[in-house]
């Protein structure tokens, strides 16, 4: 019996396109995940620090550049009342926002780097020059992975993204090989150029973009305004630790450890991120009806949290003892700080479906609200942590914000549903 129900749970989800957009995303994050434990055995420990200082500024830098555009066309292009031509119209908008913010948060990251304000270490601000490239890269391919997913045409270009992707690993890792750490920074940049060129070319929208007027910008920007709010702070929560790193501690090594493991944690977050963006466009096609979009949210919350509990129990077993047997012992160091932040990862995922299932219903500002509230509470004693306690109080600062985020949440949304449904 119970055979047979998780049977008909996986054909029910593999139906309606899951396991396309897992593969998909996993191997969006492979860029960052995968490619660095195949150079693993190429770099040195302090590299990865520098590497994780590289991609925590160009997430934020990302996060600006999109807008939060990407989630209003997840809602707006999955609503099954407006036209294909509309939809492409608002496609067509939010994808010249978001090139000239691109360009704009690029200017501004040179800027930064020029100053020495992104890191106290000489090289990582010196990289980083050349690293920002690739945030108008993944802010564009962001936006139109997040247009193929709201058509519900997303395996259209899943197999395109699969190819796309493994050759930009084969490109990261040759080119890591020949010139170390330089060489895996223009790895990263050929590899996001080329997918976004084939995703462009796949895309058509060409004839909608004469059409973009000041009305599809605001339609757009209404929604995603709160996206973008609370992305901006939610990324800050979540980087906190690598942002006080980069100016309160100075131990490179210790550092990579840290970041080795972190690396790692993204591994994990690939389940998180797929299934959040499998859900939102359920949850809007439900938004109208108040017994379905309850039953699917609670439907699907319970299996993806019997999934989290799964993972993160099997990671903290497992992972530590293939590490160790990959790299021979290189990155032992890092197998307790990835314990305990799995730990952290587990905490925030389990109430991470509450996130698309308010926007779904409307109530998008709550999302931001409530990444403010975590962030001001959890500031200023994760900056006593650190500068007290180094990478420890990064490591155990990372669990004390992720219990802050359940705590208020979850209050957050328990108010939600009681005024909504009278639950």
């Amino acid at each position: 019996m119970l055979l047979e129900k998780l049977n008909n749970i996986l054909t029910d989800i593999y139906r309606k396109g899951f396991f396309h957009l897992f593969s998909a995303t996993a191997l969006i994050y492979l860029i960052e995940f995968g490619s660095q434990m195949f150079v693993a055995g190429i770099l040195i420990a302090d590299d990865f620090g520098r590497i994780k200082s590289l991609q925590t500024f160009a997430a934020v830098g990302v996060i600006i550049a999109g807008l939060g555009f990407n989630t209003s066309i997840l809602k707006l292009c999955s609503e099954k009342d407006m036209s294909a031509d509309e939809k492409q119209t608002l496609f067509a908008s939010a994808f010249k926002s978001t090139l000239l913010f691109s360009f704009i948060t690029l200017l501004l990251s040179i800027l930064l780097s020029f100053f020495k304000l992104i890191s106290s270490d000489i090289l990582t601000n010196n990289l980083f020059v050349y690293y920002s490239l690739t945030i108008p890269l993944i802010a564009l391919n962001n936006l139109l992975i997040a247009y193929y997913q709201a058509l519900k045409e997303f395996k259209k270009i899943s197999v395109l993204l699969v190819i796309a992707r493994l050759l930009h690993v084969l490109i990261i890792v040759l080119l890591t090989y020949l010139f170390g750490l330089n060489g895996f920074v223009l790895g990263i940049i050929i590899g996001f150029l080329m997918s976004t060129l084939l995703l462009v070319f796949k895309t058509s929208f060409l004839k909608s973009w004469k059409k973009t007027m000041k009305v599809h910008f605001y339609k757009n920007w209404n929604l995603a305004k709160f996206a973008f709010s609370g992305n901006i702070i939610n990324a800050l929560s979540l980087y906190l630790d690598v942002f006080f790193l980069n100016h309160l501690v100075n131990d490179p090594e210790e550092f990579g450890f840290y970041s080795f493991a972190l690396t790692l944690i993204v591994g994990l977050r690939i389940v998180t991120y797929t299934a959040q963006q499998f859900v939102t466009p359920y949850y809007s096609e439900y938004s109208s009806n108040d017994i379905q979009i309850l039953k699917a949210f609670k439907k699907s919350n319970r299996i993806f949290g019997a999934t989290i509990l799964f993972i993160g129990v099997l990671s903290v077993v497992v992972v530590p003892f293939v590490i160790h047997l990959l790299f021979d012992g290189k990155y032992d160091g890092s197998m307790f700080y990835f314990q305990v932040l799995t730990l952290g990862w587990g905490i925030r995922s389990w109430i991470s479906l509450k996130g698309p299932f308010l926007l779904a219903i409307g109530y998008i500002r709550i999302n931001f609200k409530m990444a403010l509230i975590i962030f001001i509470v959890s500031i200023i004693p994760y900056w006593y942590l650190v500068k007290t306690y180094k990478i420890d109080g990064a490591l155990y600062g990372q669990v004390f914000v992720s219990i802050i985020a359940f705590i208020v949440v979850n209050i957050g949304f328990k108010q939600i549903l009681k005024k909504v449904y009278k639950i």
